[in-house]
């Protein structure tokens, strides 16, 4: 009896130790990651928004989708540390290569025609690029901050032609801007890829304003190549679609 007890007294020891090792190094791959504010678990729409990512990291190592992370509107890199913090983690079966960051770091334009609303005025939401980059110094390997104005940046700038979106969050507000944005993922968008809307329910969630608008003509102009189908929503005013091949729809993409 004593001999078998000293051998479950070896085998629990042994596995305590890999458990303990195991915790450690999950504790240690964290530390090189930029971390995530206490208060972003108690502010209601910084809550809501990390439940996405959560939500939307579940979805992507699921279904095993590969690819970049692009972001429009990165103001104070909330949801940005959000990205890293989910999408970005290691040894998962999904593999979040890069983290675009596109964004004016001068704050918003002057809204105009169908942007004008009374939230929203020229410079708010201003982030200078260099305090960007220091609040994801952990990460600047994998990230890259892309500077100017959606009209004069976006179609000069290039993905690599092996950088496939895995998830697109577009928080730029305007129907103009998310317009510049739209255009820009179409060529880069790959089979079961998520397309997330920041302010879906700005403008008083009129279908003919804001997001909802650019997004509609962006559905028109793909039906005949893509569907887009609801995955959820992000409970702050937000809304997430998966983008599909209709030639993929119903058969084996492996």
């Amino acid at each position: 009896m004593k001999k078998l007890i000293k051998i479950f007294d070896k085998i629990f020891l042994k596995n305590s130790l890999k458990f303990l090792y195991k915790i450690l190094l999950e504790k240690y791959e964290l530390s090189k990651i930029t971390p995530i504010p206490k208060e972003f678990e108690k502010n209601f729409t910084l809550k809501a928004r990390y439940n996405f990512f959560k939500r939307a990291q579940y979805y992507l190592q699921t279904n095993r989708i590969n690819g970049v992370y692009l972001e429009f509107g990165s103001h104070q890199a909330n949801t940005f540390r959000m990205a890293l913090r989910t999408l970005g983690l290691p040894k998962k079966p999904n593999h979040i290569s890069k983290f675009y960051a596109f964004d004016s770091f001068e704050g918003m334009p002057e809204p105009k025609g169908l942007d004008k609303q009374k939230i929203w005025r020229r410079s708010m939401n201003c982030t200078s690029k260099s305090e960007f980059l220091n609040i994801v110094r952990k990460d600047l390997y994998r990230v890259e901050a892309v500077k100017g104005f959606y009209d004069s940046i976006l179609p000069n700038f290039k993905l690599a032609s092996n950088e496939k979106i895995a998830l697109a969050y577009i928080d730029c507000d305007y129907y103009s801007s998310t317009k510049h944005c739209l255009n820009f993922i179409k060529d880069n968008m790959q089979h079961g890829c998520l397309i997330a809307f920041d302010d879906w329910d700005c403008y008083y969630s009129d279908p003919m304003r804001g997001q909802k608008l650019a997004f509609s003509e962006f559905e028109k102009e793909l039906l005949k190549s893509h569907k887009f189908v609801g995955l959820s929503d992000i409970a702050c005013g937000g809304m997430c679609f998966v983008a599909l091949e209709l030639n993929k729809i119903g058969k084996d993409v492996l």
